[in-house]
């Protein structure tokens, strides 16, 4: 299959939107009669519903909304009207995302470029109001449908996009599966032995499948999958989120899993903010960690004091009003609330310093182009600090330039983030504080 920036692009980026995030902590955890009857089918690399020999739909209004998709992927969408977009699609899904005749467009699109679509099964048992479906085109690619319906009568489709199929993760062992930390489960997918224990924070085990692997035969590794729409295997959680809930649900998933320790955190992004908080708070739990082009705690409230005398104040006043307001949730399906993280960050930092431990920060070393007006030199000036600062938040920590790479290092330079999580690792296990 091409590669996701192809296949999104080709589908016209093709109904991107959240699953909002409204069930009940008990609706949105309980075990359906649709996951129970779930099994894995190695023949197609699927789930699949009661039995293997056959791709089945739930029998509940996810499945039907479902069949009317896989319908329109099937050929359908060549005749299909905005009266019957707005008869399956909810109201806000439409206000807030991409009006009916986009709707149209984009499916239309999707088969004139890819062709028509088969259903295969799922990525995992699904959820009464969530399913990652797996498809198959005409020419042999595999991709992903997510979708996600409201809780109401009719219940309305409020989540679709078309991806790229994900790996099928299939758990095994002691240390991996859904694991109910209180009235939702999280999925964990953990590989290897010895320790420390390598926990990846950030999105899906999927995001990093291939980098687990090649480490599995080193040490324990581990990744799960944070709450955020139907492409993820954990249950969804109340929306907006903070560095707080992200860290709480990390340690109890942990803790009920019995995932040994101690944990060498490896976090990018936001998560690498959240790996901060962590170590800040369960400080004889991590014993290294690897930050990944990472959110340092006062990097919006920084870069709103570097912008406000380059930019025009209109301008200025929404970019502030966009950092402190959390994203609504067709927008963003984890509901960051990244302004309150990085503060609830730089407070607990501020009362509990890191202690003495292997630390290496990997910074993104390639600028990708920006709009016309922005000040990007200034802006980079100001990241490539904050990450040297927060390579000094340990005596002895170590900063590496991804060179080749932007913000995702994990995808660009996989080997740098291979080697310094070896690098922690091994002076874990020497009982050495300055990785090597």
């Amino acid at each position: 299959m091409a590669s996701l920036r192809t296949w999104r692009t080709a589908a016209a980026t093709l109904l991107l939107v959240v699953l909002a995030i409204t069930a009940t902590a008990t609706g949105a955890g309980a075990t359906t009669p649709a996951s129970q009857q779930a099994r894995y089918c190695k023949r197609v690399d699927a789930y699949r519903l009661k039995t293997c020999a056959t791709a089945i739909l739930p029998d509940s209004p996810l499945g039907r909304q479902l069949r009317w998709v896989l319908t329109q992927l099937a050929g359908e969408a060549a005749s299909l009207t905005e009266a019957e977009v707005r008869a399956h699609v909810s109201a806000e899904f439409l206000t807030i995302v991409m009006p009916a005749p986009e709707v149209v467009q984009a499916l239309r699109q999707t088969i004139a470029e890819r062709g028509t679509f088969t259903f295969v099964g799922f990525a995992y048992p699904p959820r009464a109001h969530q399913a990652l479906a797996l498809v198959q085109s005409t020419t042999g690619e595999r991709g992903a449908v997510p979708i996600g319906v409201t809780s109401g009568r009719p219940a309305l489709i409020e989540f679709l996009a078309a991806d790229e199929a994900p790996p099928t993760i299939v758990p095994t062992g002691r240390f991996s599966g859904w694991f109910d930390i209180g009235g939702r489960r999280l999925f964990l997918r953990c590989t290897g032995h010895r320790s420390p224990t390598v926990v990846f924070e950030g999105g899906l085990t999927t995001d990093w499948y291939e980098l687990q692997n090649q480490l599995s035969g080193f040490t324990r590794v581990c990744s799960y999958d944070r709450p955020g729409g139907p492409g993820s295997r954990s249950d969804p959680a109340p929306t907006p989120r903070t560095a707080r809930d992200f860290v709480a649900d990390l340690h109890a998933l942990l803790r009920t899993a019995h995932v040994p320790g101690p944990y060498v955190l490896a976090g990018h992004s936001n998560s690498g903010l959240f790996s901060q908080l962590y170590a800040s708070t369960h400080p004889r739990q991590v014993a290294g960690l690897i930050l990944i082009d990472a959110v340092h705690p006062a990097y919006h409230k920084r870069q709103l004091a570097l912008l406000k005398p380059l930019l025009p104040p209109e301008v200025w006043e929404a970019l502030r009003r966009e950092a402190m307001t959390p994203p609504h949730r067709l927008v963003d399906p984890q509901g960051v609330d990244i302004w309150t993280s990085e503060r609830q960050t730089r407070v607990a930092l501020q009362r509990s310093p890191l202690r003495p431990m292997p630390l290496v920060v990997l910074a993104h070393g390639r600028v990708d182009p920006s709009p016309p007006g922005w000040p990007a030199d200034e802006v980079e000036r100001l990241w490539q600090q904050l990450q040297r600062e927060l390579a000094q938040l340990v005596p002895g920590g170590k900063l590496v330039i991804a060179t080749q790479s932007g913000h995702d290092i994990q995808d660009e330079q996989p080997e740098l983030v291979l080697d310094a999580i070896r690098d922690v690792v091994r002076a874990v296990r020497a009982g050495d504080l300055v990785p090597h």
